[in-house]
Parts: C-alpha cells; sequence; structure tokens
C-alpha cells in the first residue's frame, strides 16, 4: 500500500513538515511533527480521517531525530504505549535531546563559530537556540525506544522496505526504499530545496565531517536507486527523482562558483564570506547560510581549488595556486 501523507505545521521556516501514515495491517507512523498544539490538532485531524487517534498507533518510525519529525514521539509513546523504532545512530537524540544539544551547543562555542570568525553576539545567539531546543525537546523513555540498523528491512504497510543510510542533512539520517513498488521515504534527503547540510559535532579526536560533500554523496546513491514515487519530509510526493538531483547538483555548483570568485576576490573569512553570498538577507539573518556556505567551501577543498590556514584561531581562505 501507499503510505498516506499527513502534513503538519510547524514554526521552523521550512514550513510544514510531513508524516506518513500506514493503516494496514497494523496502524505505524512515519515520523510526528514537532511538538506544537496545532501539530498535535492537524495530527489528530489526519488520523480522523482514518478511523484512527494516537492511541491506535502500533509503532512510531523515526527516519531521524531533528524536532520537527520526532518532537511528539514521546506524547504518542504515552498515549499508545508503542514502542518508538529509529536507527542506532540516532538513539541518544531520541533519549536525551537536552544533552546532545547542549553538546552541540559547546562544539559551535568552542570550536565551529570561532573557526568561522562569527562575532560573539552572534555566535551567543546561535549556541541559545540550540540549548532552547534541547530544553523543549520531550525525551522519548529509552523503555519505549527500539533501534533498528542500516541495511535492516522493517515491515510497513504489508511490505518490506529496506534502511539507507542518508547522511547529510543529518549524519542520524535513514530513508525508506521499497524496492517492489519503488517507492521512497525520503526524510529530508529529496526535497524541492536542497536540505541544509547541517555542521555536527565530531567524535573526539576526529576531524569535523563534511557535510555537503557527504551530502552529494548521499545523492549519487539516491540517483541509482529506481524509484517511481518519492515521499518528502517535506513538501509534496513527487516523480522524476533523478531531474531533481540535476536541478540541486547545478545549483550547487553554481552557488560554489560564487564562493570561489569572492575567495578570488580577496574575502578571507566564513563571516566576511557569509555576508557577501546572503547580502540580500538582512543582516541578523544571514547566519542562516553560515552552513551551506561552509559545504560550499567543503567541496572547493575537496577538488584542491581552496585552501585553509588558521589566523588567530579563524579560517582563511585562499585560492589554490
Amino acid at each position: 500500500m501507499k503510505p498516506i501523507r499527513i502534513e503538519l505545521p510547524t514554526e521552523f521556516d521550512v514550513g510544514p513538515v510531513n508524516c506518513y501514515l500506514f493503516t494496514e495491517p497494523e496502524p505505524i507512523l512515519v515520523d510526528c511533527g514537532v511538538e506544537l498544539p496545532q501539530s498535535w490538532e492537524a495530527l489528530l485531524a489526519g488520523l480522523a480521517e482514518h478511523n484512527l487517534t494516537p492511541a491506535d498507533i502500533r509503532r512510531v518510525v523515526i527516519t531521524h531525530p531533528h524536532v520537527d519529525h520526532s518532537g511528539q514521539a514521546a506524547k504518542i509513546a504515552t498515549l499508545s504505549g508503542c514502542p518508538v523504532w529509529i536507527a542506532d545512530l540516532g538513539y541518544d537524540w531520541l533519549v536525551d535531546p537536552q544533552k546532545m544539544f547542549s553538546l552541540r551547543a559547546d562544539y559551535y562555542r568552542d570550536h565551529f563559530l570561532r573557526q568561522a570568525g562569527i562575532p560573539e553576539e552572534m555566535a551567543q545567539m546561535i549556541q541559545a537556540y540550540f540549548a532552547q531546543v534541547g530544553t523543549d525537546t520531550m525525551p522519548v523513555p529509552p523503555e519505549s525506544v527500539q533501534t533498528f540498523r542500516v541495511g535492516d528491512w522493517l515491515e510497513m504497510g504489508g511490505a518490506q522496505w529496506q534502511v539507507l543510510h542518508m547522511p547529510g542533512h543529518a549524519s542520524t539520517q535513514t530513508c525508506f526504499y521499497q524496492p517492489d513498488s519503488r517507492q521512497f521515504l525520503s526524510a529530508d534527503m529529496l526535497l524541492p530545496k536542497t536540505p541544509t547540510p547541517i555542521v555536527e559535532r565530531p567524535l573526539p579526536n576526529q576531524p569535523r565531517q563534511p557535510s555537503l560533500p557527504i551530502f552529494m554523496e548521499s545523492l549519487d546513491r539516491c540517483e541509482a536507486l529506481d524509484i517511481d514515487w518519492v515521499y518528502p519530509g517535506h513538501g509534496d510526493p513527487f516523480q522524476n527523482h533523478r531531474q531533481l538531483i540535476q536541478k540541486q547538483r547545478d545549483r550547487i555548483h553554481k552557488r560554489k562558483g560564487d564562493a570561489l570568485a569572492l575567495v578570488q576576490q580577496g574575502y578571507r573569512t566564513a563571516y566576511d564570506l557569509m555576508n557577501e553570498m546572503y547580502a540580500h538577507y538582512p543582516p541578523a539573518f544571514r547566519f542562516a547560510g553560515l552552513w551551506m556556505l561552509i559545504g560550499y567551501l567543503d567541496l572547493l577543498q575537496a577538488e584542491g581549488k581552496v585552501e585553509v590556514n588558521f589566523v588567530d584561531g579563524v579560517w582563511n581562505f585562499y585560492v589554490n595556486k
């Protein structure tokens, strides 16, 4: 059977988020929206269209533990007693979001934002946001969580769906592929607009992983799949996934070229480059482009076109001659 889309409102710029319902042979919900009263009401209404309530859900499956996809999981688990399934990669984010967001905020404070040359006032605002998200996110009790692994098969809607790891937007992101019907639950991997490549806190004594190059590798793997219908985390389901992938590649390569041109003009720090690349944004909101910019610079470094040196603890970018 095809997954049934239920659209839920969020408070984020990305707009509404999708969750997907399978009604047979048992009610399963893939993702569940952010914890907001209006999101809960929309979920209740969507389930009611199929004569269901949250108490009827037998399993919640989470694609990745971003709050717009997993925020209501604890509430549903409490009402129905159902397990919440997530890849083992994302377990810690689900059961202890306050700790995980706090660790990210610490990494940004001590390393990433300083290295990017972000002014202190803006850096504090970004750190405070992540700390607040962690505080506001309801943890799922460990006894309610069941994990699966990349490469496993999950039964949903009377069919077997393969668990595929598709990092880039989130290092923990999994998507689900049904090869017989050629359906793809893409989470935030394939979206109408390229998802932000989130800079993740690296493992101890390990370098930062370049999120946008990793996302591009995931795009390559998606392109190789035989897909008829894509069910994205945001926006309408669509076909012709390879056309969308090529469009996103073209856009990324163009913006990467824009970043290279600015480095050639003498812009050195990520902060200065951000202000030029996103000059069309109000100054207070230009930081929203920082993660994408770092991705373009990571691609340029991987291609050998740009090199980076530290100057007083801040990345300085130069054209590699």
